[in-house]
């Protein structure tokens, strides 16, 4: 099976979750991710619980399909390794602060000069530039400050935390398009690019729909306000009779009128989004979702144009049977491990290759670069580089 990355190396530098998904989907096409750690330490993903074997659940799931290699990028000999890397190197992902690549002398202009044709991204929180771009921060600080948070959540409530980490995702998959983008380019033009993602420039872009409203109406959204945040009941989630929930998505009036016929409530098609009935229509459904079990409303709608779909625990949407008929739970070596790729082309595949050991392939990769094996036992006694199988989890 040939994948359109095939022959495109990418070094990973990165940290956390951004970076490990955004090289993640870039594994999955085909490149080949070198992850560089610091030795004896490694990525702190490596550390988030729970264990599995000894190593974080997190890790073996955002990390498959990678190699691994620890060098102490603090030392010179070791940002003169990395350089080593960089040449035969078709792009690298950091997530560091802005300057700290600079001051390390690893930073775009230096690696840009050993390599013209390399495609250099900086994953950073708030981008580099502006009045924050020292900051330090973490997705709920992105989604914060880009007004998701404020939105999230219901009417009578505060902000509620997004079960997923919208930022910190949405981050890695621009970076990962910025990345093959910019890679085409230079496939073309013989440059590379520096590719600047900041994550709350990409939470401000999926908040468009939130801001989009601002501006058209002069009104501030509020949790619960917006047709896509409960105001409509046609779009909301319902509790049923055995404390489950189904997700109801009516937003078309044919789906409106299928559900309104099914549930026998005729009546309430005319009021489908006329704003002065919507508490009126939802307290119908919660009291028609309400008389019986999650499943047994799931099978009476089920071959209906209702846009009426189960609420899935994380245990039910694994055993989705259609979760399930797309390979989107990857097993490796008999064990599922996580996710499978979000993107399809023809000819796809998960990485079958396990996350890898801290520093696993460090003397493979770096003989790949060059490095004579004396050179490399050399790095090894000084501490340059990390142990043959290397330590941390």
């Amino acid at each position: 099976m040939s994948l359109p990355l095939e022959g495109v190396r990418i070094v990973d530098l990165t940290r956390l979750l951004p970076g490990n998904y955004c090289t993640l989907l870039l594994a999955d096409l085909g490149a080949d991710v070198v992850k560089v750690e610091e030795p004896g330490r490694g990525d702190a993903i490596r550390l988030a619980p729970p264990f599995v074997d000894g190593q974080g659940a997190a890790h073996l799931a955002f990390n498959r399909g990678k190699r691994s290699v620890a060098i102490d990028l603090k030392s010179r000999d070791g940002a003169e390794v990395l350089k080593r890397l960089v040449e035969r190197a078709s792009a690298v992902v950091e997530s560091f602060r802005p300057g700290v690549m600079d001051r390390l002398g690893v930073g775009w202009e230096a690696l840009s000069r050993r390599n013209p044709k390399l495609v250099y991204c900086a994953l950073t929180g708030y981008g580099q530039d502006g009045p924050y771009r020292d900051r330090a921060g973490h997705d709920i600080n992105y989604i914060g400050a880009a007004g998701i948070l404020d939105v999230t959540g219901s009417p009578d409530g505060g902000p509620v935390l997004p079960a997923v980490q919208v930022a910190d995702l949405g981050g890695g998959m621009a970076a990962a398009l910025g990345i093959v983008v910019a890679l085409w380019r230079a496939a073309s033009e013989g440059r590379g690019r520096f590719v600047d993602v900041s994550m709350l420039d990409v939470s401000a872009s999926w908040a468009g729909m939130l801001w989009s409203w601002y501006l058209a109406t002069g009104e501030v959204p509020r949790r619960g306000g917006t047709p896509l945040t409960g105001r409509l009941a046609c779009y909301r989630p319902y509790r049923c009779a055995d404390g489950r929930f189904v997700a109801v998505g009516a937003m078309e009036p044919r789906f409106w009128r299928v559900l309104c016929e099914a549930l026998g409530a005729e009546d309430l098609i005319e009021a489908h989004l006329d704003p002065d009935r919507q508490d009126e229509v939802a307290g119908r459904l919660e009291e028609a979702f309400g008389s019986r079990p999650r499943d047994e409303w799931i099978e009476r709608l089920a071959g209906l144009e209702a846009c009426v779909g189960p609420v899935n625990d994380v245990a039910e949407a694994m055993a989705d049977p259609q979760v399930r008929a797309r390979g989107m739970v990857v097993e490796i070596e008999g064990r599922a491990i996580g996710p499978g790729p979000a993107i399809r082309l023809s000819e796809s595949g998960a990485a079958a290759r396990a996350a890898p050991r801290l520093g696993e392939h460090t003397e493979e990769v770096l003989a790949e670069a060059g490095l004579s094996s004396e050179e490399i036992e050399d790095l090894r006694r000084r501490g340059v580089i990390g142990d043959r199988v290397g330590g941390g989890r």
